[in-house]
């Protein structure tokens, strides 16, 4: 099996764990990675980055770039950046940007179409981003189990909204849940999780931030219609991603937002739930208190994960990327370091 590893400095490929450092292979020059993903049903791995989206179908060793519409406004890299890739089962693939715009192609990538019903959608005034407030980003983009003509769109920030007719149209919902979100992990057609952070408080006090938010870990079992907090309580309320196997549920939280992390004013924790949120316990890790785990995947049946100090506004060049495993005692060691911050792994 091969592990592919998104970090903030392009694409790199390793050929198993554990591994050293010399042998994992930088094979996209891409910028910072946002996704990387694939799908059964669909042929090759995807990558989402800040110079756009891209394909491999030879395990990782070359690349494609699908040449999804990046426009020409400006931000903070001077351009558009794709932030998340979906293919659902009719052969459809769906490209989301910032500013932020959704694209769909029906012919294998080969030519892109908006889908302008996203524009349309009325709190979108109101969308941001933690960089510029002009610019929100369309982090998340999935579709559901059991209903393939639904999607479900996470805005950073903006809500959460979803289309019932594969993109055409969309139902605002950002009355539901807290404006920044991070991750949408769908279980089932019904069961759902999302991630969440907040924005820098001194863009309130600057009169930017429409979307200050509280954080945390919420659960939604009407598909959307209403949104159930699981971590009431936690400090740890900054949550990027959330991953479940095997009737676990993994996330890591910090109790600041990245403008904290250049400094290393903040702290990190780990926690499981074997009771889908009912309660969590926290667990150590390597590369705690500071590292902030950002993304699993399961390798040869064991639990894997990476972290970092990924998106913070300043980078700092004294950060490495880790890989850990979980352990069968529920120890978490060090598989591999890489010389960027983990931000995605994948398994193909």
């Amino acid at each position: 099996m091969v592990l592919l590893i998104g970090t903030d400095d392009g694409l790199y490929r390793v050929g198993g764990i554990p591994f050293e450092r010399d042998e994992a292979e930088r094979v996209l020059d891409c910028g910072v990675v946002t996704a990387v993903r694939s799908w059964d049903h669909a042929d090759g791995a995807f990558v989402a980055s800040s110079t756009g989206a891209y394909r491999s179908r030879d395990g990782g060793r070359t690349w494609e770039d699908l040449e999804v519409p990046l426009g020409d406004r400006f931000w903070h890299a001077g351009r558009s950046e794709v932030w998340s890739i979906l293919a659902t089962a009719d052969g459809a693939l769906y490209a989301g940007t910032n500013d932020p715009y959704i694209y769909r192609s029906i012919d294998d990538g080969e030519t892109w179409s908006e889908l302008k019903g996203f524009r349309e959608l009325p709190s979108r005034g109101h969308w941001e981003s933690p960089i510029d407030p002009h610019y929100a980003r369309l982090r998340a983009l999935e579709a559901v189990p059991g209903r393939p003509e639904r999607l479900v769109a996470g805005v950073e920030a903006g809500g959460i909204h979803l289309s019932t007719d594969g993109g055409q149209t969309w139902l605002d919902r950002r009355d539901t849940i807290v404006d920044d979100v991070h991750q949408i992990l769908p279980i089932s057609a019904d069961v759902w999780l999302a991630t969440t952070g907040y924005l820098d408080h001194d863009l309130e006090n600057l009169g930017l931030g429409h979307a200050v938010g509280v954080g945390g870990l919420y659960r939604t079992t009407d598909a959307g219609d209403s949104w159930t907090r699981l971590d009431t309580g936690n400090d740890f309320s900054y949550i990027r991603r959330v991953f479940v196997h095997d009737g676990r549920v993994f996330f890591c939280g910090g109790e600041e937002a990245p403008p904290a992390w250049v400094d290393d004013e903040h702290e990190a924790a780990l926690f499981e739930s074997t009771n889908f949120g009912r309660d969590f316990e926290r667990v150590s890790y390597p590369g705690e208190p500071h590292e902030i785990v950002e993304t699993w995947a399961v390798y040869d049946g064991d639990v894997i994960c990476g972290s970092g100090l990924f998106d913070v506004p300043d980078q700092r060049d004294d950060v490495e990327g880790r890989l850990m495993r979980r352990n069968e005692d529920g120890t978490y060691s060090t598989v591999g370091r890489i010389d960027a911050n983990v931000s995605r792994i994948e398994v193909v």
